[in-house]
């Protein structure tokens, strides 16, 4: 019975940190659009409106960095049509249904210009792609996967990343994906938290039987008398 009770009490102590674990490995902006301290520029530098092909790419930039739950920045050199195509497949398939988009690294900064990640914008400089997800995924597992891939190919550099609020450089990185994941997370945290409770359960269980011991060696002792 009291096994019993100290285990409700460790479900209903974990439970709210398990789930803000998750949540925060797996949230994602709820806006469409980044949040901009002011509006993005719509004339050129000749004051002329920009193209339409120039609006589509700002827009798509803007889309996926504002709903990925985690972004990847790269550099890719001398990339063949059939490397690009066979990197997106693997990626979708090992890593989440994650996708690779080649982007324009100066649209980009554009597009970064004013918003809470500006300071990404440095690490796009030459030729630059960016691994996405389109879908609420555990950001963390889905980040170590994609690089993972990524790495297979020599002509791919990782230069940083977003996951969450967080920016992510190349340092930074390598720690990051060695976090452990939220599963293993929610095993430590349940090892730490039952390992003194499970160790109260054996003493608690030993007690009767020692006590038992106590009373009948009293009983002995009594008889002898």
């Amino acid at each position: 019975m009291l096994a019993l009770t100290i285990q409700q009490t460790l479900r209903s102590f974990c439970a709210p940190l398990t789930r803000g674990l998750a949540s925060a490995a797996t949230s994602q902006p709820s806006a469409q659009k980044l949040e901009r301290t002011r509006a993005p520029k719509t004339l050129t530098t000749y004051k002329k409106p920009f193209t339409p092909r120039k609006q589509y790419l700002f827009n798509e930039y803007d889309t996926q960095l504002a709903n990925s739950p985690a972004v990847i920045v790269l550099q890719h050199y001398n990339l063949s049509g059939a490397e690009l195509q066979e990197l997106r497949r693997s990626l979708k398939q090992t890593a989440q249904n994650a996708h690779l988009m080649v982007v324009r690294a100066k649209m980009m900064r554009a597009v970064l210009r004013d918003t809470r990640y500006a300071n990404l914008s440095s690490v796009f400089t030459g030729p630059s792609a960016v691994v996405y997800w389109d879908s609420t995924v555990d950001g963390l597992a889905a980040m170590k996967l994609a690089i993972t891939a990524v790495r297979k190919q020599k002509k791919l550099i990782v230069m940083g990343a977003k996951f969450g609020d967080l920016l992510l450089n190349q340092k930074m990185m390598h720690g990051f994906v060695n976090l452990p994941s939220i599963d293993q997370l929610r095993a430590q945290v349940l090892g730490v938290v039952q390992a003194p409770a499970q160790q109260l359960t054996a003493v608690l269980a030993r007690t009767p039987q020692r006590l038992v011991g106590v009373l009948a060696q009293m009983s002995d002792a009594k008889g002898q008398e």
